[in-house]
């Protein structure tokens, strides 16, 4: 399950094109005026999960990357049965603060930048007055700088995947701007007070070395709430570790 919200699996299917072994969801976009899109992705979810595991006849394994995470803990909570495993690849379990820390690196990269007084200015002005139009001017601002998806790969071997990426997501499917506003939205207006899962299988969480997005030891925390039996793993990568990495060392982390 990809992150985003509303990044559509065109990067895994380039990277990976002859895992027909792995079904990479196309997860739906926000209806137009949904009043809950991000309860309606969650609904989603299980039901495609639910649908995918019966055809298998088995339990599956989970990996979820980014904001994908969330979705992996909502089949967690609701068909563990199903689940033979869970695999976290750069979990985010704060998007708007993950977003705010990649504003913060991006404006240290590009102080020179025309654009990045702006930036300033938006990153301040949400310290001030914390919320979502705060975060989405800094977002606008962030959006004026070069290079940005550059800085969600790390310095070794994530200069391919950076290439490959900034391709990918000028293609139609790869990015839907409407359904990330809706859906992150409707997220934050939730209560996500981490609570342990009922899940109680194999999980194994990645964190990048070079992630602009995670505090990996403030974020573990958070994961141990709610998997307590989850391994962890610092890799060497960004906030993509199946972009940078093979699929098998994702799965199986050494």
């Amino acid at each position: 399950m990809h992150g985003g919200p509303a990044l559509g699996p065109v990067f895994e299917r380039a990277r990976y094109p002859d895992a027909t072994h792995v079904h990479w969801w196309h997860q739906p976009l926000a209806k137009p005026c949904a009043a809950r899109p991000y309860l309606d992705l969650l609904e989603a979810t299980l039901t495609e999960f639910r649908r995918v595991a019966a055809e298998a006849g088995q339990p599956l394994t989970v990996m979820a990357s980014s904001f994908g995470a969330h979705l992996a803990v909502h089949l967690a909570r609701h068909v563990p049965e199903l689940i033979k495993d869970i695999v976290l690849l750069g979990p985010t379990f704060n998007p708007e603060q993950a977003a705010l820390r990649l504003a913060r690196r991006a404006f240290r990269v590009h102080t020179d930048h025309p654009n990045a007084g702006k930036l300033a200015v938006a990153l301040g002005m949400y310290e001030d007055d914390p919320g979502r139009p705060r975060f989405w001017d800094v977002f606008g601002a962030l959006s004026q700088l070069p290079d940005v998806t550059e800085l969600y790969f790390g310095p070794n071997g994530g200069a391919e995947a950076s290439r490959s990426f900034a391709e990918l997501i000028q293609q139609p499917g790869a990015f839907d701007g409407p359904t990330s506003v809706a859906t992150s939205d409707d997220f934050s207006a939730l209560d996500h007070t981490p609570v342990r899962s009922a899940f109680e299988g194999p999980v194994s969480v990645l964190f990048g070395a070079y992630d602009p997005m995670i505090d990996a030891d403030q974020d573990r925390a958070i994961w141990e709430v709610i998997f307590p039996q989850a391994a962890f793993f610092k890799v060497e990568t960004g906030h993509f570790p199946l972009l940078e990495l093979t699929l098998d060392a994702c799965l199986s982390p050494a």
